[in-house]
């Protein structure tokens, strides 16, 4: 019986994941420490938790039919050149006895043209071309920046020192020799406990998905808000994130200065970064009043 599983993946000896579709992008995943990085990338984290979906999803995936067994007509199957070809290889930084040093592929899959619901395919140690299911194929990203982990920023509340919020105006505050916020631009009483949920949010904030590469449509050159802060007492370690416009699921378009990127933001998110930091002055009678019409309920 022929195995009609697509692919078996060692992951033992499993290092490195090539994705690459020509004319839409390349994509190099690369495990360090058991964990996931985008070598495309500067080996900028990557989601390892997607990464291991998609291993599972490939182990799991069964080819809904077997096309020839003699590949000798790729060009009918558009497997001359494969739309998306992913290679599995592992990795050695220097030689050995059984390996050289540098990548090693050990498993690869070529996808050619659709065909209704199913995509051909083609293992690249074997001769015949299968039909997989072509929603497989639109749930592998080529885009590095798909590929990139969900936490934006992963510091403590009281890590950040100096905050500077800017909406119709300018807010500016920095924590003093006693940890205590004081204001650098801005007027009145602080309103601590809005400060507090900003930091809590802000600290820890997560990505609900990335968007790909920065367009005009993410609505940056109005931003909504812009919000820079500090991560040491001497202030050099700065940090600005950008909210733009808001997405038909309520979510908000952010960038974050350094880094490659849209990505979007939960509205609760948005709301807590953007909660008044100046204390509400209680209404007080004015000194002169003018006469107005009492109206009688």
């Amino acid at each position: 019986m022929r195995d009609n599983h697509l692919v078996r993946i060692d992951t033992n000896i499993l290092d490195r994941i090539t994705i690459d579709a020509p004319g839409r992008g390349k994509t190099v995943l690369a495990r360090k420490d058991g964990n996931w990085t985008i070598a495309t990338r500067n080996n900028t984290p990557a989601d390892s938790g997607a990464v291991q979906r998609l291993i599972d999803r490939l182990q799991n995936e069964r080819v809904t039919g077997f096309v020839e067994d003699v590949a000798s007509n790729l060009p009918k199957y558009g497997l001359d050149k494969p739309q998306m070809q992913l290679t599995f290889s592992s990795f050695a930084s220097e030689n050995t006895a059984e390996t050289k040093a540098g990548e090693q592929p050990f498993a690869g899959i070529a996808f050619g043209k659709p065909e209704g619901d199913n995509v051909y395919a083609r293992l690249t140690d074997e001769p015949f071309v299968v039909a997989v299911r072509r929603g497989l194929l639109d749930q592998i990203s080529p885009d590095p920046l798909q590929w990139q982990e969900f936490s934006i920023f992963k510091f403590k509340a009281e890590q950040i020192h100096r905050l500077s919020v800017t909406t119709e105006k300018e807010l500016s505050l920095e924590r003093d020799q006693n940890n205590q916020w004081h204001w650098l631009k801005g007027s009145g009483q602080i309103n601590q406990a809005n400060v507090q949920s900003l930091l809590n949010t802000l600290s820890s904030l997560h990505a609900v998905r990335w968007l790909g590469a920065t367009t005009p449509q993410h609505g940056f050159e109005k931003p909504q808000l812009v919000l820079a802060f500090t991560t040491s007492p001497d202030n050099k370690a700065s940090h600005m994130l950008t909210v733009g416009a808001q997405n038909n699921d309520g979510t908000w378009c952010t960038r974050v200065d350094g880094r490659e990127g849209t990505f979007a933001i939960s509205n609760a998110d948005f709301s807590a970064v953007k909660l008044p930091l100046e204390a509400q002055a209680t209404a007080s009678p004015s000194p002169t009043t003018t006469p107005v019409t009492s109206v009688t309920p």
